[in-house]
């Protein structure tokens, strides 16, 4: 399994990159390749059963402060 997972992100990878590379977009091609090494480890890390953090929980933690001097009124 983990060897199709990697046979198809290495496609995947190499069609997209060579795509932006043509078209002269470096910002894209970062930002791609930024948000494509995240998907791979967790990608992973589900195959392997890592313990990875939970993107909602990370959100949650970012949020949950502003949302509570928002919503709950203070004493």
């Amino acid at each position: 399994m983990i060897y199709g997972i990697t046979f198809l992100l290495i496609i995947t990878v190499y069609l997209q990159v060579n795509k932006l590379i043509e078209q002269e977009e470096l910002r894209e091609l970062k930002f791609y390749l930024i948000i494509m090494a995240i998907a791979i480890l967790y990608s992973y890390g589900t195959l392997l059963e890592w313990n990875l953090p939970r993107p909602g929980s990370i959100i949650t933690k970012i949020y949950q402060p502003i949302s509570n001097y928002i919503f709950i009124k203070q004493r």
